[in-house]
C-alpha cells in the first residue's frame, strides 16, 4: 500500500521549528518535500547547536526525507522560478510576517491565479490580521500570552515549545482540510495558522475555570491546585506525578500506600492544603524508584517525571518505534500519527544546502540551458 500523501507536492518556505516539524510529518506520510531556501543563509537551523558531518543535529533531526533548492526570491527571475514551481505543486507553506510574500509578488491571490488548486498555508506567530500581527516574538511569548505559564503555581519557563508544535498540527490538520476540500470542490484554499492560537487550546481547562468560577492561577483543578493531580519532589530529589482525578484512582492510591483516611471528601476545596502537605510529606520519605515499586503497578495514574535524556530509554516508546538515533548519532523521532500500511522506517537522508537545485528544476520543466542561466545570474543556487 502508497503512502497516504504519496504523489502530493509541497514547496517549504518555512524555518526553524514550526514548518520543519510540519514538512517533517508530511514527508513521513509520503509527500514530496521540496526545501525552498535563501542564497544568503538558508534555514538558520542549519547552524544552530552540535554539529555532525557539518549540520546542525537540530536541523538533521527535523528535516530529514525533504529536498533543498536555493531560491533568491529578491530576484524578480527567482520569483518567476516560485511561480513555476508553485504552479505544479500541491501545497506552499511558509512561515514569514504578514505581507512579506505579497512584497515578494508570490501572496495567495497571485499564486492562487496560477494554479487554484494550490493549498497555500501561512504559519505565523500571531495570524494574518489583528494589532499583533507584525510582531516577532518566540513560542515563551505566545504561551504566555495564552495563559499557559500563569497558569501555574510559580510561573516559568514550559518544558516544550508548545505554540510550535501546537501550530505544526494546527497547520497539518488545515492542509489535510484543504486537500480534501480540493478533491470534493476542485479548489485549493488559504490556511492561516497562528503559532499563539495554537497555543490557546492548551489552557482551556484553567481558562474555563478562570473565567466561570474565578479560580486563580496554580489553583486549578488540572494546574496543581488540587493534591490528586500534582508533581510531588522525592527522597532523593527526583520527582513523580500523581493523576489520580477520579475517585477510584484516588481510592486505588490511598489503599497502595496506606492512607484509606485520606480518600473522603479529596475533592473538597478547603481539604487541598491538608492533602497537599500530607502527600508532600509522604513521598518524601521514598526514593523515586522507591515509589515506582510501590505504585507503578497499582492503576492509580502514578508516573515517574523523567528529564529529556531518560525518554529513549522508556520501554513503551521503544515497543511502539518512537526514538531512536542513527548510527552517526543523529537522533530521530516518529510522527505520533500511526496510519496501518503506512509505517515508513525514519531515514538518515538530510538535504545538503541547495542540493537539489538542478534536480528539482529539471523536474518542473527546466532545460540545462535555463538553470544555468538562472544560476549566473543568482536567481538560483
Amino acid at each position: 500500500m502508497s503512502h497516504p500523501l504519496e504523489g502530493v507536492r509541497v514547496l517549504d518556505l518555512t524555518r526553524l521549528l514550526p514548518g520543519a516539524t510540519l514538512t517533517m510529518m508530511l514527508a513521513d506520510m509520503g509527500a514530496d518535500i521540496i526545501k525552498i531556501e535563501d542564497p544568503i543563509a538558508g534555514d538558520y537551523a542549519r547552524w544552530l547547536g552540535p554539529k555532525i558531518d557539518g549540520q546542525s543535529v537540530f536541523f538533521r533531526m527535523n528535516n530529514r526525507s525533504k529536498r533543498s533548492v536555493i531560491i533568491n526570491l529578491k530576484d524578480e527571475q527567482g520569483q518567476t522560478v516560485l511561480k513555476k514551481l508553485a504552479e505544479q505543486a500541491d501545497v506552499l507553506i511558509e512561515g514569514f510576517r504578514p505581507g512579506v510574500m505579497a512584497r515578494l509578488g508570490c501572496d495567495y491571490d497571485t499564486l492562487h491565479a496560477i494554479n487554484p488548486r494550490l493549498v497555500y498555508c501561512s504559519l505565523s506567530g500571531w495570524g494574518a490580521t489583528g494589532p499583533y500581527a507584525q510582531d516577532g516574538n518566540h513560542d515563551l511569548n505566545y504561551v504566555s500570552m495564552a495563559g499557559l505559564p500563569g497558569a501555574m503555581e510559580t510561573p516559568q519557563v514550559l518544558g516544550g515549545q508548545i505554540g510550535d508544535i501546537g501550530g505544526a498540527y494546527a497547520a497539518m490538520s488545515g492542509i489535510m482540510a484543504g486537500l480534501f476540500r480540493r478533491e470534493r470542490a476542485g479548489e485549493g484554499a488559504f490556511i492561516d495558522i497562528s503559532l499563539s492560537e495554537s497555543a490557546l487550546p492548551f489552557s482551556l481547562y484553567s481558562w474555563v475555570e478562570a473565567m466561570v468560577l474565578g479560580v486563580p492561577g496554580g489553583q486549578g483543578t488540572l494546574t496543581g491546585g488540587r493534591a490528586c493531580y500534582r508533581i510531588y519532589r522525592t527522597l532523593d530529589n527526583k520527582h513523580v506525578s500523581l493523576g489520580a482525578l477520579e475517585e477510584k484512582f484516588w481510592r486505588n492510591f490511598c489503599e497502595a500506600v496506606g492512607r484509606a483516611d485520606l480518600i473522603e471528601d479529596y475533592t473538597e476545596l478547603d481539604r487541598q492544603p491538608f492533602l497537599i502537605a500530607e502527600l508532600t510529606t509522604l513521598f518524601s520519605k521514598k526514593t523515586a524508584a522507591e515509589w515506582d515499586e510501590v505504585l507503578g503497578e497499582v492503576d492509580c495514574c502514578f508516573t515517574p517525571v523523567k528529564n529529556p535524556a531518560d525518554i529513549a530509554n522508556d520501554p513503551h516508546y521503544q515497543a511502539r518505534g518512537m526514538l531512536g538515533q542513527f548510527s552517526d548519532g543523529t537522533p530521530w523521532m516518529r510522527s505520533p500519527i500511526h496510519i496501518n500500511g503506512s509505517e515508513p522506517e525514519p531515514a538518515n537522508v538530510i538535504p545538503g544546502y541547495g542540493e537539489h537545485t538542478r534536480t528539482v528544476l529539471e523536474e518542473f520543466g527546466y532545460s540545462p540551458t535555463e538553470i544555468d542561466a538562472l544560476t549566473a545570474t543568482g536567481a538560483v543556487k
